[in-house]
């Protein structure tokens, strides 16, 4: 073995998947893989579907990363790269399924690199080329960059994906020797400062939360899909020059407060850690659990004052949000004699989400409120997830101890009348939001 493939400490985001997946019995770690799938051009042949994804992993070493244990700590080990990798052919019209086929199972991390192709035939000739990985291997955003890049390997006209095609792709193994180096000590030394502060800020029974409360399997999920909400996102973002994701995250901070019972919530956003411009296209696992405690400030307090707050709490978290998992966790251990648990997650990805004076609340179909079924049964006891579309949906999941299901769906409801009534001014006060929200999961 040549020193540059010797095993190498992990990177931050690495590091984090290991330790809160470690904490998850063995047969729910396929729950959190990401798959996904992309459309075979016409005329492409088995062999240059394969070849692409060959291509794939020649470039990014994550796919080709083994993540063992060691007296040391968990370890990345790139293994050199292969001319043609093995491919799985599976003659299915849905590619969404064999996907789901292929995540069904454990990736054990030592033994087997942490993702899975497929080719998927119909009638013998290629329609989609199917991608799983594990999470320590990439997050979403490394995840949309393997899609694009996959599309222009195999001939589609993908302009992000030839653009990165044409640059080098940066390296966790770089990363990881960045974070870990003397020169990015005082910034270690900072955050642990921020999360000494918070420790010695939060009530104990608000953070961090026991592992106990959030590792017990069972989940239930409500959807909500809705145009008109998205309308009044981008008119309400236009009146308060608050961002819309501060808005979602006031609406959902306000949500758990009600839900829990909790006076002062302390909320978790995910970082996905990606200001460098060096790193922001990295394919790896960057993103890293941060708290947010937040200040509802007094119930007759104006909205617009609670928005201003909050933001800039929120931007302080995201930018204290790459740090060594092992070092908090400590930390946390001396502080407070318990491991490190997270709860109340709150996750925006619709960035193509802007402010709109001429958005309009009136002209959209109903809005919908659908009851899904969640992918991952353990972890986060409420969870809130914005997503890409036309309808917004905000997937809210929950464990059914919390909050039974007709209270979750009256709960999603809320988000769409919430958002209305905020836009057309009807409501201005944290207090008429927070009661309204009571009334809604007490239904």
């Amino acid at each position: 073995m040549t020193d540059q493939h010797a095993p190498r400490p992990l990177a931050f985001g690495q590091l984090s998947v290991w330790r809160v997946m470690e904490t998850y019995p063995l047969e729910r770690f396929s729950e959190t893989y990401l798959r996904d799938h992309v459309a075979v051009p016409p005329g492409t042949t088995l062999d240059e579907a394969v070849r692409a994804v060959s291509v794939l992993c020649r470039r990014h070493e994550s796919l080709r990363t083994l993540f063992v244990d060691s007296p040391e700590g968990p370890r990345q080990h790139v293994v050199p790269a292969e001319e043609t990798v093995t491919v799985e052919v599976v003659e299915h019209d849905d590619a969404a399924v064999v996907a789901g086929r292929l995540a069904r199972d454990r990736i054990v991390r030592a033994d087997e690199f942490g993702r899975r192709f497929a080719v998927v035939t119909r009638d013998g000739l290629p329609h989609a080329v199917v991608i799983v990985v594990d999470h320590i291997v990439s997050d979403g955003y490394g995840m949309i960059r393997l899609m694009a890049e996959l599309l222009a390997l195999l001939g589609s006209p993908d302009e992000a994906g030839r653009r990165w095609l044409a640059e080098t792709a940066p390296c966790p193994r770089d990363l990881a020797a960045e974070q870990w180096s003397e020169a990015n000590g005082p910034r270690r030394k900072a955050v642990l400062r921020h999360w000494q502060k918070l420790l010695d800020t939060l009530p104990e029974e608000h953070f961090p939360v026991r592992l106990s409360d959030g590792d017990v399997p069972g989940r239930i999920e409500a959807t909500l899909y809705s145009a008109r909400a998205r309308a009044a996102l981008e008119l309400l973002a236009s009146h308060t020059n608050a961002s819309p994701h501060t808005l979602l995250l006031s609406l959902s901070a306000v949500a758990c407060g009600v839900v829990t019972g909790a006076t002062q919530p302390v909320l978790t956003l995910q970082s996905g850690n990606r200001f460098d411009p060096r790193w922001n296209a990295i394919v790896s696992s960057m993103n890293q659990y941060v708290p947010l405690p937040v200040d509802l400030g007094a119930p007759e307090a104006e909205y617009t004052g609670f928005l201003s707050r909050l933001g800039a709490s929120a931007f302080k978290a995201y930018r204290m949000g790459m740090y060594d998992f092992d070092g908090i966790t400590d930390l946390v251990r001396r502080e407070r004699q318990i491991e490190l648990g997270f709860d109340h997650f709150f996750n925006f990805l619709p960035t193509d989400i802007v402010a709109r004076p001429s958005a309009r609340l009136d002209g959209h179909p109903p809005p919908r409120v659908e009851t899904t079924t969640p992918r991952r049964q353990i972890g986060p006891r409420f969870d809130i997830k914005v997503r890409f579309g036309a309808e917004m949906p905000i997937v809210i999941r929950a464990d059914p101890r919390l909050l039974p299901a007709p209270q979750l769906r009256s709960l999603a409801g809320w988000f769409d009348e919430q958002l209305c009534r905020l836009a057309d001014g009807t409501d201005t006060t944290v207090r008429q939001v927070a009661k309204r929200c009571a009334t809604a999961v007490e239904r």
